[in-house]
């Protein structure tokens, strides 16, 4: 082999002391990562090893990355959507992504086509970490803050500012500051009552949106999930229920619509909860019902999620027991039924429950079900109350107009459950057992003005009867059902401006069939002047009574048409 030139010669030295030098510096610079690996594996292990690790700990998750998708959308029936902008790219293969499908820029569901974003973000679920390779935990990151101030240590997104540091097990189980859900809401009164959650409204996620806000709830390994204990009587053996009926909640601020007394400016949803508000704590009820049309859905089309926690959060807040129903416009926003219902199901103090014959295609309908409410003294059922969906829009026009009805096969479920776990479960066949039902659809037997028994007589009616029933055309025989359930009352929304009970004598039991008045703001008036009100039950287990009345926006302080109902287990005419 020749030699080389003194040209190459001098080359190789470069290329040699390069590689030296490049030694020196992986050396150092290895040598203390190592040491930060080796204690990242002890960290690792000795977490996973720890005598006080519970498998609910496993459930638990940790935000690693934020980013943005941009879409172009046609109408809501395609999109074609590609990563706009993220912290990190992809920061592990363990980390599921979740896209929160809400547009920030508010064209989705609005535009025949146009251009949609939504915010997604990467979680790792503790259970993964056990499987991760060190060196691929290494490189992830734990996302600890977001703000719209530039700080020390953040990083650039867009044009807000987002903390993150170095994953470690150590300072997970140590309770550090780390971010493990996140969501959006929308409006400028938007609310998230949801213990552990926190809104962010001081400024917006997307700069072409300034009503579109983080939410975020940070990683809490010892949280337990709020179980609702049975309902029970109080210590004087009463119960209270506060009906809530026809908010028609916003996604967003919403003017009043047929306002009565008249006010200059109105804002619907602000206004009902401040009347909302006022009647908890009067009345301090042991159970809030809400009877269906908590959302006015072509309102809530950008969110219901946003819709529907404006609603409950009154009851959140106070820790009360609440129960719902379905109206005819709640799915009618971003969530069908179904959604809407596995939502609701989840929320702190929510009775709300997805029967085991409920069904996505609404056939049956969604939130079919009953609560007991306990007597402390005898550890029996003092009362029943019964949920029923009653469905939306007729879907034989031709044959029965209007609207749809409860089911027989929705009947025949209760009857099941009467029989085979309800009865059995009372002390001895009763009188003084009480039971009601709740649902948003009033029966046809609403109309039933005059009576069946007794020619040229009418019913007895307490309340305001301004507008036309709208009970679906077709008739069930759901009244035969209840009055197999022994229920004494039935109450529901969906009229507006009726707020009245009849005495029903058309089956073999008479029952009084209530509704609650319009309480939301938001929902129609009108009739002559409709002033917004909420109907109470107090139910004595002691004595076997149904007590109710009502109280108005404008005075809630003061109640009117008071009714004992139900005297001794029957119901009482008088």
């Amino acid at each position: 082999m020749g030699m080389l030139s003194k040209k190459y010669l001098r080359y190789l030295s470069y290329v040699v002391g390069l590689v030296l030098l490049r030694f020196v510096i992986v050396k150092l610079y290895y040598g203390e990562k190592t040491l930060d690996k080796d204690l990242l594996q002890y960290d690792r292990s000795e977490w996973l090893s720890a005598n006080d690790l519970e498998e609910r700990h496993l459930n638990r998750q940790v935000v690693v990355n934020i980013g943005k998708l941009k879409c172009f959308h046609l109408g809501t029936v395609w999109k074609h959507c590609y990563i706009k902008s993220e912290i990190l790219p992809s920061p592990t293969r363990f980390a599921e992504r979740v896209v929160i499908e809400k547009d920030l820029k508010g064209s989705e569901g609005f535009n025949w086509a146009g251009f949609s974003e939504y915010l997604y973000y990467d979680a790792l679920a503790m259970s993964s970490v056990a499987a991760m390779e060190e060196e691929e935990l290494d490189k992830v990151n734990m996302v600890t803050w977001i703000t719209d101030v530039d700080m020390s240590g953040t990083k650039k997104y867009e044009h807000l500012h987002v903390s993150i540091q170095p994953f470690s097990l150590y300072e997970v189980k140590n309770g550090a500051q780390v971010f493990s859900e996140l969501n959006v809401l929308f409006g400028e009164d938007s609310v998230d009552p949801r213990p552990g959650w926190h809104l962010e409204k001081s400024w917006p996620l997307s700069k072409g949106s300034t009503s579109a806000y983080l939410t975020y709830k940070f990683l809490d390994l010892e949280e337990t999930r709020i179980m609702n204990e049975a309902l029970r009587l109080g210590e004087e053996g009463r119960f209270k229920i506060l009906q809530l009926a026809d908010l028609h909640f916003s996604a967003g601020k919403s003017e009043c619509r047929d306002e009565f007394p008249k006010h200059p400016t109105c804002e619907a949803d602000s206004k009902t909860l401040r009347f909302i508000e006022r009647v908890l704590d009067i009345e301090s009820p042991d159970l809030v019902v809400y009877t269906g049309d908590q959302i006015m859905g072509d309102r809530s089309i950008r969110d219901s999620e946003t819709s529907l926690l404006k609603a409950v959060a009154p009851a959140i807040r106070r820790k009360i027991p609440w129960a719902m129903v379905w109206g005819n416009h709640d799915d009618e926003g971003s969530l069908g039924r179904w959604a809407l219902s596995k939502y609701v199901e989840s929320l702190p103090y929510s009775i709300f429950q997805i029967s085991p014959k409920d069904t996505k295609d609404n056939s049956f309908g969604v939130g079919n079900y009953f609560h007991q409410i306990i007597d402390p003294t005898t550890g029996k059922p003092a009362a029943t109350l019964y949920f029923l969906d009653s469905h939306k829009y007729s879907t034989t026009g031709k044959v029965y107009p209007g609207y749809d009805w409860i089911k027989e096969a929705q009947w025949d479920y209760l009857r099941e459950l009467y029989d085979e776990k309800i009865s059995p479960s009372l002390a001895k066949p009763s009188q003084k057992h009480l039971s009601m039902a709740f649902f948003h659809i009033p029966l046809p037997e609403y109309l039933d003005f005059d009576s069946q028994k007794e020619a040229n007589n009418r019913n007895p009616l307490v309340g305001n009867s301004k507008e036309a029933v709208m009970a679906p055309k077709y008739n069930s025989n759901g009244k035969k059902t209840l009055d197999h359930l022994g229920v004494s009352v039935t109450s529901c929304g969906h009229d507006h401006c009726n707020d009245y009970c009849l005495l029903d004598d058309s089956t073999s039991k008479k029952t009084w069939l209530c509704y609650g008045g319009g309480t939301g703001e938001g929902g129609y008036g009108g009739y002559g002047g409709t002033e917004r009100r909420v109907r109470i039950y107090l139910l004595d287990g002691k004595n076997g009574d149904i007590h109710t009345w009502k109280r108005l926006n404008g005075n809630p302080n003061g109640y009117f048409d008071y009714q004992l109902m139900v005297s001794g287990g029957a119901p009482n005419a008088g």
